[in-house]
């Protein structure tokens, strides 16, 4: 082989060698931020699906803006805040702060939730504060936050509300109204909407009976406080939403779920007086009621 031949092979044999070390050194600096919630939907569904929840395609376009993986996985919800809080995972998506006020929150909330009582049909009974729930079998989840005065019942172990849990805990709560073992619960109207969608009851065998006063309705990817990149992850989700807003990426999510920017929907919301009576045939008229007042 002449000299020169041999040059350039070798020249071409060291390109190749630098191309598949930038390749590996690339991959290698991929980040993956772990992420729990719990089953959630609208909000977190299922995070393998082509439908995971909105608030986890947000998530994941935000962090691969920044060449981070956001690998989402449900769990209970107890669970999901501990593993958050020692740092086994780095966010917990979907929390408002009153769930978890230890951890790290962005500024920009990613969604709302507020909660409403839901009785059968063929009840007469309503909230209205704590001497309504006496001889109530109210069911709750175990580990959510409902608001200050609700929070506090239940952190005195108010007999009236009754915790459940597992990876669907609305389901067996749902199955316990429907055979009259509770009285009433305690729910997001989108995500019993969905439940009720998915599941294909019968929506007309439930109503509202009042709304849970909430003083934080806002929710976010919570930031484990364990971790020290805490806060370069809650303003790359600052960024990341405004942006996404100006661009109308976030709308283009939202609408995949029939939902409606939070931002521009809390400004024009009507009282409402029953939760079952059309309003749970879509999800859009659910989301722009979560500044009414109560019932």
């Amino acid at each position: 082989m002449k000299l020169t031949s041999l040059i350039f092979f070798v020249v071409a044999i060291i390109a190749l060698l630098n191309d598949f070390a930038f390749a590996q050194n690339t991959a290698e600096v991929r980040e993956t931020l772990s992420i729990k919630s719990d089953y959630w939907c609208p909000y977190v569904c299922d995070p393998n699906s082509d439908r995971p929840g909105y608030m986890v395609e947000v998530a994941r376009h935000i962090f691969d803006k920044h060449n981070i993986s956001a690998d989402v996985s449900l769990t209970n919800w107890i669970r999901a805040i501990k593993d958050t809080r020692v740092n086994r995972a780095q966010g917990l998506i979907g929390s408002a702060k009153t769930d978890a006020p230890d951890f790290v929150f962005h500024n920009k909330a990613l969604g709302v939730s507020r909660s409403a009582f839901f009785t059968r049909k063929d009840s007469t009974w309503v909230y209205k504060g704590r001497k309504s729930l006496q001889n109530m079998r109210i069911g709750i989840i175990n580990g959510y936050s409902y608001g200050t005065s609700i929070d506090k019942m239940i952190s005195a172990r108010h007999k009236s509300f009754i915790p459940f849990s597992g990876d669907r805990p609305l389901d067996q709560v749902l199955k316990m109204i429907k055979s009259g073992r509770l009285d009433a619960f305690i729910e997001n109207p989108i995500v019993l909407h969905s439940v009720v969608k998915e599941r294909k009851m019968n929506v007309d065998s439930l109503k509202a009976a009042g709304w849970v006063k909430s003083d934080q309705p806002f929710l976010y990817l919570a930031l484990s406080p364990a971790n020290p990149n805490a806060n370069q992850y809650a303003e790359m989700m600052d960024r990341g939403i405004e942006e996404m807003r100006r661009s109308g990426e976030l709308q283009r999510i939202l609408d995949k779920y029939g939902l409606e920017d939070w931002e521009k929907s809390k400004m024009s919301l009507g009282a409402v007086n029953n939760l079952s009576t059309g309003l749970l045939k879509s999800p859009l008229d659910l989301f722009n009621m979560f500044y009414t007042g109560s019932l």
